[in-house]
């Protein structure tokens, strides 16, 4: 007996999941529009609107979707019934046909035959020979897309409670999980049908693939929301933000605008043109607080980007930085991080400490500023010498602290600024267990003068119209990275002042090459590190110099301005090549002629300065 392809039993599965698929994503209805209205308490603006547009799609579509999944099991039960009615029909057929057949053999066989007697009949009709067509299984869904941007309304703000957007997540998740399961049933269900039963006619059958398409804009809708969440949480989890800052906050990938404002090769002119166009601004740092972590690093360190969004974009780095490092298993990196900290947290009285650089180098290059760079008048980089790394953030900060407060001393005025600039890595200071002789090299020192050309160029940037008084004091081997830096035409700062060099690279010829109208130099008489009952003073520098061959900007020929450090009469001598030392007597310790006379130089009074005697001058 002939049959037709169809597993009843494979129907009857399929029929089964499609319902309850369909009883699930009902059943969900109350769930899901009791979690949505506790997030919508006070979450108000053009995010709002957003929200609750994804939320009314959601439930459109749940419903569709669940219709869908009826409809394909009404469907195939009308298969299923086709089916049975074939089978049946052709049951009837064959057994007409057998009875049809052994009534001819019977007739042929009968005596009265040859007599012209025909035989006796009986009624049976012959059953349908048309085959039953089954009806056709076409269900079609796809799911809407759905905006998640204030596209638009970029010059509102939003407000939203963080916890009850992730109380909405964690629901909707709950939500979809069960409902990907019921899709899951169904797909393997349908799979197993269309195998087995291939008498069936498919039509159009997207349903699913629009469900995959429902639980994919679901799982977006989530993230979308607990991005939104985080961007508030980061900003305090209080107020409001931008609209624009949320755009940024919570995109999928990273936003056209920011990718224009860190690509590669534009001048820091061109990224202070392009920022601006962002609308953020100090009174609203909580906008730029809830930008995700990875943007803030680029931006943290973005030249032509103004400080005080540097400083906070920096910040929420450090914190998640140091978070990350106090569970990890690196101490340098540790040990880096709680000293930048803890340099900011020194800020003394009325001088505002702020974090202009934080590199994704271990240990990390890090610039600190002491006062206002988008204010002050005046701004001074201070470049450290050899050996000094971010993990000295503190000590740099403190020397760079006192040199601030005595320009101020200077001058009268306190709008003045001193970047603390660890921007590039030093060589590393010899001893007898590393024996690393950079120091006498260039290398260090011509890596890292683009870095602070670029910091020049920066502060060009950000203070174009209103360009302040520059210089530079560079110490020990920061003189030599300085000398580099502006031994170029593209870049020009007021004065350079050079305290215990480690030496001017030969392609200088003199103080003139340089681009600052005035150079300076400072030099602690000569001391031996091995001769502790010697005269005390600069035990470095000297070896710094005549071990390289590089010049010292103290010579005469060189051309610079120099100005006492040993013994000036108003100020205390310098008896040890640091900057700060615990007794006092480093280039920039409080009280030393040596920080007098680079206050003076760093503020345009440099013919104020005090002036070595012959005798210091020989030494």
């Amino acid at each position: 007996m002939s049959d037709i392809e169809f597993d009843d039993g494979a129907a009857k599965r399929l029929i089964a999941a499609a319902d309850a698929g369909d009883d699930r994503l009902r059943g969900q209805g109350g769930t899901r529009a009791a979690a949505a209205e506790d997030a919508l308490w006070n979450f108000e603006g053009a995010y709002s609107q957003r929200f609750l547009e994804a939320v009314q799609v959601e439930a459109a579509d749940r419903a569709r979707l669940a219709r869908q999944l009826a409809s394909l099991s009404d469907q195939v039960s009308a298969v299923a019934a086709a089916a049975f009615r074939e089978r049946e029909r052709l049951a009837d057929l064959a057994s007409w046909n057998q009875r049809e057949q052994h009534r001819q053999d019977a007739a042929a066989a009968d005596p009265l035959r040859a007599l012209g007697i025909p035989p006796s009949t009986f009624p049976d009709p012959r059953p349908s020979t048309t085959p039953v067509v089954p009806p056709e299984v076409s269900v079609s869904f796809t799911a809407r897309q759905r905006e998640r941007t204030g596209t638009g309304t970029s010059g509102g703000r939003s407000s939203a409670v963080p916890e009850n957007l992730r109380r909405f997540a964690q629901t909707t998740r709950a939500s979809d999980r069960a409902a990907s399961t019921a899709v899951g049933d169904v797909r393997r269900a349908w799979h197993a049908f269309v195998g087995s039963c291939g008498w069936a006619r498919i039509g159009s059958t997207t349903l699913l693939s629009g469900a995959e398409a429902y639980l994919r804009e679901n799982d977006g809708d989530a993230a979308w929301t607990e991005r939104v969440a985080a961007a508030f949480e980061r900003a305090g989890s209080a107020g409001s933000l931008s609209n624009a800052t949320l755009d940024v906050a919570v995109s999928d990938d990273v936003p056209a605008a920011v990718q224009r404002l860190t690509a590669d090769g534009l001048t820091p002119t061109e990224v202070n043109a392009l920022w601006n166009a962002f609308g953020f601004s100090p009174e609203r740092r909580s906008d730029l607080e809830s930008v995700p972590v990875t943007a803030l690093a680029a931006l943290g360190n973005l030249e032509g980007v103004p400080y005080w969004a540097r400083d906070t974009a920096n910040r929420v780095v450090l914190r998640e930085r140091l978070a990350a490092a106090r569970t990890g298993d690196d101490p340098v990196e540790l040990a880096a991080l709680q000293n930048i900290d803890k340099a900011l947290r020194g800020a003394v009285d009325d001088w505002p400490r702020s974090l202009t650089t934080l590199s994704a180098d271990v240990p990390p290059l890090a610039a600190v500023s002491i006062g206002d760079l988008d204010t002050a008048a005046n701004v001074t980089w201070t470049v450290p010498g050899m050996g000094t790394t971010s993990a000295d953030t503190v000590g740099w900060a403190n020397a760079s602290q006192n040199l601030a407060e005595q320009q101020a001393r200077t001058t009268g005025r306190t709008d003045n600024a001193v970047l603390a600039w660890i921007g590039y890595a030093p060589p590393p200071v010899p001893d007898a267990e590393n024996r690393d002789l950079g120091v006498l090299g260039n290398r260090s020192a011509t890596e890292g003068a683009p870095h602070l050309v670029d910091s020049i160029h920066g502060l060009d940037a950000v203070r174009a119209g209103d360009v302040p008084h520059t210089n530079v004091v560079a110490h020990s081997y920061g003189s030599t990275t300085a000398a580099i830096a502006l031994d170029r035409e593209d870049v020009h700062v007021d004065t350079l002042t050079t305290i215990g060099s480690a030496g001017i690279p030969g392609s200088v010829r003199d103080a003139a090459d340089l681009s600052a109208d005035h150079v300076y130099a400072g030099q602690a008489r000569k001391a031996y590190p091995w001769d502790d009952d010697g005269p005390r003073g600069d035990q470095w520098a000297w070896l710094g110099r005549e071990g390289s061959r590089r010049k010292d900007p103290t010579d005469a020929d060189f051309g610079a301005t120099v100005f006492e450090v040993d013994d000036g009469g108003s100020g205390n001598p310098v008896l040890d090549h640091g900057v700060h030392t615990k007794d006092d007597r480093g280039y920039l310790d409080k009280g030393t002629e040596s920080l007098k006379n680079v206050a003076r130089t760093s503020t345009g009074q440099g013919d104020r300065v005090s002036r070595p005697t012959e005798e210091e001058e020989a030494w």
